[in-house]
This record gives C-alpha cells, structure tokens and sequence, in this order.
C-alpha cells in the first residue's frame, strides 16, 4: 500500500474507498490514481509557480485588482495574504516583459525574514537555479534574501525590495507596474506611491493585518465604503457584527467610495494551509474586537465616524441633481484658512441635493489629509490665500451665475462676531451686507442635534433594494470632493482642532436651517373657513 500524503486541498481517500476502487478497475489503476495524487502534491512543492492550488478568494482577488488601481487585502493573521501577493507579483512579472515591481516591508530584517522567501517560493522552478547572464539575475539565499535586495527575470521584468525605514526620495523617479505595501505602510509612502504608477497605468496592492486599530491607510479604504458581500463568521457566530452585515457573518468585499479602489478581507479560516484548530483556541475567550481583527482582518474606529451610513448610494452623478429647486448656500469663513462653502438645493419632493463646493478638489486639491493625528492635517485647499471680501464676493458671483439663493447662511459665531473698522465695530454679516451680500447668522443649535439631522437625511434601510420607499433624501454631487472626503474622515478626534469638520460644519448649518422647496403658492396667505 502507498504512503499517502496529506495536502489540505487535495483530496485523500479513506482505505475503504481504495480497497472499493481496487476492486472495480484493479490494482494497477489503483496504484497509478495514488501516485498521480503524490506526483501532483510534490509538484506543489517543488514549483508552485506552475502547481500551486489557486484558492476561490485568491481568483476573487485577482478580479478586483484587475478592475481596480488599487486594492486592500486586510486580513486575520496567517490568512495566506502574503501567499497571494507573492504570487500575483510573480505572476506579473512573469507575463509582462520589462515590468517594474517594488515590494515593501516595515524593515529590511522583516523583509528578508517574510516577504523575500515569500516570493521566492513562488518562482518558476527553472528560475531558481537560472545562471546569472546579461539580462537575468536571480540570486537568492535564506540568510540575506535575494542579492542587493532584487531579482532580474530573461524577460526584462525586475523586483525591488525596499522598507518604510528607508528615506521616501528613495521612490522619487520610479515608474512601476505593480507597488506591493505589506504590513502598516504609512499614509505618506501610499500617497506618494499612487503618483508613481501613472505612466504605466500600475496597480497598488496592500496586505495588513490592522493590529495596530484604524490606520489612516486603511480608513482611506473603508470610509464610507458599502458592504457588497459577507461571508459566515463561525468564531462571531449569532452575534451582531458590522453596521450593513447579517448576524454572524462578516465582510468580505467592500465597494469603496473611490471607484478606482477595491476592499476585499481575507478570514484566516479560507487558509487551508492554516491550522485553523489552533486560531480557534487562540482566540477561545477572547473580545469580538480581538476576533474581527485577528481572524477576519476587520477593525472599527475607535473613534465613531459621524455619518456610519454614508457611502456611494449618496454620490451621484451631476445630471442627476434636478435643475427646478430652491437654492441655499453657506459659509464657515476663518482668518487662519480659506472659507468653506456649500450650495444646497431642494426639490419638489423634499429632497436635497449639495449641488456645489468651494473650493472644491478638482481644482484646489485636498480640504484635508491624513496624519499620524486622528485629527488630520491641513490640506492645500484650505490653506490661507489672504483673500478680502471683495474677492470672495467675485468668486460667489462667478461660481453662482444667474442662479437665485433664497437664502445665505453663516457660522453664527463668525458671522456675529465684531470686526474693527474706522467707524466703529461691525460685524461680517455687516461688512458683507455693505458689498452687497446678505447672509443670515445660522442657527446656533447644539452640534449633536446638526449631527443628527445629516444622519436622519442620509438614512435608508441598507438590508432592502433602493426603492421610492426606501431611500436616503440627502445626495451630494461627485463633483464635491472635498466634502465627501469629510463625511468619510470627520469624528471627534480633536474636537474643534478636526481638519474635517468644516465643510461638515457647513452642512449641518444648512440643514438645521429646515431648507424647502419654495414655489408661487408657499408664502401665499390661506383663508380659513369664513373667518380670520
């Protein structure tokens, strides 16, 4: 009888069904239906370039980052996450002559210690042992990793192993096909990355597991992102689990607001090569904040985002905002930034669309980035210019045209407070009034209850299709980026000091105000019986 050998997907027949087969083809059909199994499992071993089983999550992985410019694989711990990346940069490598990959790691000991071998096994089997010539290079050893941290494939195509602790300017001229981040990359080497792909139209690949909470990467992700499929959670099972997913089950892959990103988790139990047993007992007594992290690759925000339901269905597109409404705009103007402004329109039906920022993304840039801060940091659209009111009147004007504005409203505390002038205090609303500005002082209402009703607008039933019946009755065109990227980001991390609560700001003015639909009839006196 042959020794049979275990493979966690390969299939191992008991020794009745042997003896059972033996029986009904002989014992030589036998004997070579065992060794074609131990020849496919060797085969595995020696070149899984050519043999590796490519697992159902790893295909779905393969699709989204092929539709995608960038994509997060958060995932448990030993959920095969840096098995997949390996493969797929090797895969890259391979089919594209002349590719250009760079691989990172936190440093380069936990480079040579997890991410080399890792892609090291998944080389071709003749290229493991390839001799060095004009073009290809592979050199590789155990101790040091592959020779000055890179490889050269015949085709041309070439991998880079840096690490996070290296200065940035070390990414400064490179043009790649595919930048592979494992393991918490910081929110300035992803940002810089991004522009390194642009001439060779590349792809971004991130791999973590969020042990260390809600990362500034991983929120640039998942703010705001909608839950497109879960998948069963046996160790969470019966429990609730994640705003938008059933009892029990947790997400898998994720739409996020971004349309050239993609967010998938990888649970540890999809890894059959995994002792999943041993994962079990670990996390045996342990938190369900400790098991989303450790075996699902899920994390919450240890501060709450404002607006958790806020996501694509909101976005649409600017021909979607009906051209009859009533129009509204405020202001949050500030001497240490540019003002914020927001345009807000109603329709017939009540419903309310921000149809215009300022100043918006496209052309200003970012309102705010990112930081080791949970607060954030200042982005270039916010930073002071040293425009006067008359300037700020020229750009009202030109963004406004000939549209009407029933009505225009400002942060009560700016709006009320007294400015200098030769005869005497006056406050802005005054000054803005004489440049022929009218502005209201919004309503100075608690900021929870402003909170609450943006929450109320943006609420619909996630578990149900989109219906009449059932959806949200606050959109915000594509085009306001700037305010998007603050509902996402916005929580109470610094209080007042938070780079994204200004725009937010803006809106909850706006909405406490109670806009309407205004035509001929609402302001029309109604009699009452034959009264009075």
């Amino acid at each position: 009888m042959i020794e049979l050998t275990d493979h966690p997907t390969i299939y191992r027949p008991s020794e009745a069904e042997i003896l059972g087969y033996e029986k009904e083809h002989g014992r030589e059909a036998t004997v070579s239906l065992l060794m074609d199994r131990e020849e496919l499992i060797q085969a595995e071993r020696d070149d899984p370039f050519n043999h590796r089983q490519v697992l159902p999550h790893w295909k779905d992985a393969k699709k989204l980052i092929d539709g995608h410019d960038q994509l997060l694989i958060s995932g448990g711990n030993r959920s095969g996450k840096t098995a997949f990346a390996s493969w797929y940069v090797v895969q890259l490598l391979a089919s594209v002559a002349g590719a250009r990959v760079a691989c990172f790691s936190m440093t380069h000991q936990s480079s040579i210690r997890d991410q080399q071998p890792a892609v090291y096994e998944m080389l071709p089997k003749e290229f493991k042992k390839m001799k060095r010539g004009q073009v290809q290079n592979v050199k590789y050893t155990q101790k040091n990793g592959f020779s000055d941290g890179t490889f050269v494939f015949p085709n041309g195509s070439q991998c880079w192993f840096n690490a996070y602790q290296q200065p940035l300017d070390v990414l400064e001229g490179f043009e790649a096909d595919a930048i592979w981040f494992d393991e918490l990359v910081p929110h300035t080497w992803y940002s810089t990355a991004a522009y390194r792909l642009v001439t060779r139209k590349g792809k971004m690949l991130v791999t973590a597991t969020p042990i260390t909470g809600y990362t500034p990467v991983f929120g640039t992700f998942v703010n705001g992102a909608e839950i497109r499929e879960t998948r069963p959670a046996p160790l969470l099972e019966n429990q609730p689990t994640v705003a938008g997913a059933k009892r029990g089950e947790m997400p898998y892959i994720m739409e996020c607001i971004d349309q050239k990103k993609a967010c998938m988790f990888f649970f540890t139990e999809f890894n059959p090569y995994n002792p999943y047993d041993q994962m079990e007992r670990t996390l045996s007594g342990e938190t369900s904040t400790q098991i989303k992290i450790r075996a699902y690759g899920y994390t919450d925000k240890s501060a709450g985002n404002f607006f958790p339901k806020f996501g694509k269905t909101h976005i649409i597109k600017p021909d979607r905002i009906p051209e009859d409404g009533t129009n509204y705009m405020c202001v949050d103007p500030a001497g240490s930034r540019n003002w914020s402004m927001l345009w807000l329109r109603v329709d017939c039906d009540g419903n309310m669309y921000v149809y215009r920022e300022w100043p918006d993304l496209e052309t200003y840039g970012e309102w705010a980035i990112p930081a080791q801060k949970p607060e954030g940091a200042i982005g270039q659209a916010a930073k002071p210019e040293g425009r006067g009111l008359m300037e700020y009147k020229e750009i009202i004007e030109e963004l406004e045209g000939a549209e009407t504005i029933e009505v225009r409203l400002i942060d009560p505390r700016a709006g009320g407070s007294t400015a200098a002038t030769a005869e005497g205090g006056e406050t802005l609303i005054d000054l803005l009034e004489e440049i022929g500005l009218d502005f209201y002082k919004a309503a100075g209402l608690p900021v929870e209850q402003g909170l609450s009703l943006i929450n109320e607008k943006l609420n619909y039933n996630i578990d149900e299709p989109l219906s009449v019946c059932n959806q949200p009755s606050l959109f915000i065109s594509e085009k306001c980026g700037n305010l998007i990227d603050c509902m996402k980001e916005v929580t109470a991390a610094g209080g007042d000091k938070n780079k994204w609560k200004d725009f937010v700001d803006c809106l909850r003015y706006l909405l406490t105000y109670d806009p309407i639909y205004v035509d001929g009839q609402t302001w029309k006196a109604h009699g009452v019986g034959g009264g009075y």
